[in-house]
């Protein structure tokens, strides 16, 4: 049965499924050391499992031309070694008592998360103060993360068809000064170069507990936490004040075009990029409902026009490359055939958007966008792990981690009108391109 009515409405049974876990879900205790280390606690005692978070507010936007990639970096280091760890015995400790861990980094933050077993929470908490407290990276250590970035570099984005177009339009969309004109993984060069005094005076600025914030999830005891956290992380010192990039609109490119002939991608492809809101722009929401109803699935509209109808695209999709200081909206199609060019498909994606800037969309197509974002929402609320993240995420962008268990609730005001409105506003402006040629069918 479909989940949405005759009338266009949600039907009770999800929207009574969202609440009952979002109810579930919702409670957590928030704490603030001396050093300004913040403090979520997040019981759940479903399972005899852990989950400790530690988010760190730096990303690559805090970088500077020519140190390009250092978030990133660290994101590799972090696991090689601290101050009363060895090289390799981050892992060898999680992995010995059934653990798990992993980290990402973005434009804006880099996250750690490390699950074990209920009983060794002091082991997370001390493994992860062991890495905040000191400086300890090793020159073997720079040297080889060094060698691994550069090898998932290869393999990701030098390598890999169209591998390289966020790199290619950041450049594209923002001056050249704007924390955003590189990508986050960074410049080759850049990492090649860095050195131990560039990685020890990056870590020193943000790797503190002014900058961070700890969350713990799931089978524990709220104040044995938190004696734990303050025998641990409260020694640290805080760290200094930083200072944070501006937001800065006349750093924003429009227009520009850049043709890239490639021997690895199978057809001639074309991607746009929109400069689009903030994340705390109250347009955002309705900005993502927007990306969903253009190419979420095959009734989207990019799906139907290029490859059921017009059949000219083997491959359509939109996303959002967000941020806290303006987001990049990804609009690309990729050629069926070896004879379609990449302006056709440009002239086909650019008709759709325009459809929906000047005739607006369905109550119908709103309702099910909304569907598919409360069951993501939803779906992502029944782990802890998941949980643990949003609260970090949402306590260090928005200073409100309340927000993980709501984030739902942001799109339901959103109108026929707004996402009529926003598409106006964000996508008439002429787009940033990159086009990619295939060159064996064109010699």
């Amino acid at each position: 049965m479909s989940d949405v009515a005759a009338n266009g409405s949600l039907r009770a049974p999800l929207t009574l499924a969202a609440d009952a876990t979002r109810a579930a879900a919702a409670s957590y205790v928030e704490h603030r050391l001396a050093n300004g280390l913040r403090v979520l606690l997040h019981e759940d005692h479903s399972t005899p499992m852990v989950t400790i978070n530690v988010l760190y507010h730096v990303g690559s936007k805090n970088e500077q031309r020519g140190r390009t990639g250092f978030a990133h970096l660290f994101e590799h280091l972090m696991f090689d070694g601290s101050r009363n760890v060895l090289r390799g015995g981050y892992d060898l400790h999680c992995t010995s008592v059934g653990g798990d861990n992993n980290a990402f980094t973005n434009l804006d933050i880099t996250d750690y998360y490390i699950s074990l077993p209920s009983e060794q929470l002091a082991l997370g908490l001390w493994l992860e103060s062991d890495r905040m407290a000191e400086f300890a990276i090793q020159e073997i250590s720079l040297e080889t993360q060094k060698n691994v970035v550069l090898e998932e570099k290869r393999q990701t984005s030098d390598d890999a068809p169209y591998g390289d177009v966020t790199q290619v339009m950041a450049e594209l969309a923002f001056d050249e000064r704007h924390p955003y004109s590189w990508d986050t993984i960074g410049r080759a060069e850049d990492i090649v170069a860095a050195t131990m005094d560039d990685v020890r005076a990056f870590y020193e600025r943000f790797y503190v507990p002014s900058n961070a914030t700890l969350v713990i999830g799931g089978d524990f005891d709220v104040d044995e936490a938190m004696r734990l956290i303050a025998g641990y992380f409260g020694p640290i010192p805080a760290g200094a004040a930083i200072e944070r990039p501006r937001r800065e609109a006349s750093l924003h490119h429009y227009g520009q075009r850049r043709r890239i002939e490639s021997a690895i991608v199978p057809f001639d492809a074309v991607f746009l990029a929109y400069h689009s809101p903030a994340l705390d722009d109250p347009d955002f929401h309705a900005l993502e409902l927007l990306v969903t109803i253009l190419a979420d699935g095959e009734s989207s509209r990019f799906y139907r026009a290029l490859e059921y109808e017009q059949e000219i695209a083997s491959e359509t999709e939109c996303f959002v490359e967000e941020g806290e200081l303006g987001s990049l909206l990804y609009v690309y199609a990729i050629g069926q055939t070896a004879e379609i060019t990449p302006e056709q498909l440009q002239a086909s994606l650019m008709a759709e958007i325009a459809k929906v800037a000047d005739e607006g969309i369905t109550e119908r197509e709103l309702m099910k966008a909304k569907n598919r974002k409360m069951t993501s929402v939803v779906s992502a609320l029944q782990s802890v792990s998941t949980r643990t993240e949003r609260l970090a995420w949402y306590s260090a962008i928005f200073d409100d981690p309340a927000l993980a268990f709501h984030e739902a609730d942001l799109y339901e005001p959103v109108t026929v009108d707004d996402v009529r409105r926003v598409a106006r506003r964000w996508l008439t402006a002429e787009p940033n391109v990159v086009e990619y040629v295939a060159v064996r069918d064109h010699q």
